[in-house]
């Protein structure tokens, strides 16, 4: 079987579809990915994976994007895959509408977030959700990644309920276990060793939320002025974030930390992971953090209540307000006992629940059944 699949940048690749890649690679699967490539390749080729760089604006601009269209057209008619799975919502579009006119035999695509959701704006909601309309129609199968998606998706009918498939994203246990002690990261980050740390981790974006997180991190500061903070991650807003940061006299107080390949060393030193989203797929970040025994702060938005059991594993507030995030990081960051007890509890929720096995044996199946009902070498007309 020969696979393509398509997202906007390498890092979306690497962050969620790494493990499935590799599991389609040791069974025997030609696997393609196309992306815009920056610095993962790498790592994404030790899957298996064939990774060829084929950019694709996360922004909208028209001309850029009908090169990626026809890019991605010629492509899928010289390799001519059985399967195309395009993830996100602009790789998705693009790639989707290239798949149906190359005439390939099975179309599917990955909601982790409807796009609507991304903006206030009512005409532009309403733009995202034509073209997403109009982008389901030409897809053979949906997968989601939450509970709250999935609601969405079918009150919206942007397809039949037997067209959409519930798949939540999971983890590789094995791979969160802290290689160097909690001293040592933070003797390597400049904090001091008994500073209580609370620790984020997102895209410097606005659906993120960190403005907020900041205002709360301030509030945090009038009851526990010792404490640090560390935002793990980059984006277009992070020199805004910085002079926000020294408008509230956070300067000394607040780490910049970009892009790290520790993460997993990071977050086994926080105290507390906060996510202050607005709003969210499912929110790996904060799965990620409870696979190390970090108890959360997060605001429950999207299907992050799927994964953040309420009181037991951490706690959800509601999004946009700094000053109820804040009161449940200090009650964490004064309350040891109470942190770990909800740390313990969030690693068993993951052991439990997402691991990343179940969801690849249930995409698998999925695949299965779907080309079972296409017969292979079967191509889709292009008319």
């Amino acid at each position: 079987m020969k696979t393509l699949f398509v997202t906007t940048v390498d890092l979306t690749a690497w962050c969620f579809m790494r493990p499935w890649l590799g599991f389609l690679a040791r069974r025997g699967t030609e696997v393609t990915l196309a992306c815009t490539v920056e610095r993962f390749r790498d790592d994404l080729e030790a899957t298996g994976a064939q990774v060829l760089h084929l950019p694709i604006s996360r922004r909208l601009r028209p001309l850029e994007d009908l090169a990626s269209l026809l890019d991605l057209f010629y492509l899928m008619r010289r390799i001519r895959p059985d399967l195309v799975h395009t993830n996100t919502s602009k790789a998705g579009f693009l790639g989707r509408l290239a798949a149906r006119l190359a005439g390939v035999p099975l179309i599917v695509h990955t909601i982790y977030e409807l796009p609507e959701n991304s903006t206030d704006q009512p005409w532009l909601k309403a733009a995202y959700r034509a073209l997403e309309f109009l982008a389901a129609r030409w897809a053979d199968h949906l997968v989601t990644i939450s509970e709250p998606n999935r609601r969405q998706i079918l009150a919206q009918r942007l397809c039949p309920p037997d067209k959409l498939t519930l798949i939540p994203e999971a983890l590789e246990l094995s791979r969160y276990r802290a290689t160097r002690s909690p001293q040592e990261v933070r003797a390597a980050l400049g904090i001091p060793h008994d500073a209580p740390l609370v620790g984020s981790v997102g895209r410097l974006e606005p659906a993120k939320g960190h403005s907020d997180l900041l205002e709360a991190f301030a509030l945090v500061l009038e009851r526990i002025p010792q404490a640090r903070l560390v935002l793990v991650g980059r984006g277009h807003l992070e020199g805004e974030l910085r002079q926000r940061a020294r408008d509230l006299g956070l300067e000394e107080r607040v780490l910049f930390a970009g892009f790290r390949d520790d993460l997993v060393d990071l977050l086994g030193t926080f105290d507390v992971f906060a996510l202050a989203s607005h709003y969210e797929g499912l929110g790996v970040a904060t799965m990620e953090a409870m696979a190390m025994s970090r108890p959360t702060v997060c605001t429950g938005v999207g299907g992050v209540p799927d994964v953040v059991l309420d009181g037991q594993t951490g706690y959800l507030v509601e999004p946009r307000s700094p000053s109820r995030m804040a009161e449940r990081l200090i009650e964490l960051l004064e309350d040891p006992a109470k942190a770990r007890e909800m740390g313990r509890a969030g690693r068993l929720r993951v052991e439990e629940d997402f691991q990343v096995e179940d969801s690849n044996r249930k995409l698998h199946c999925l695949y299965q059944n779907l080309l079972a009902a296409r017969p292979r070498g079967k191509s889709r007309p292009t008319h």
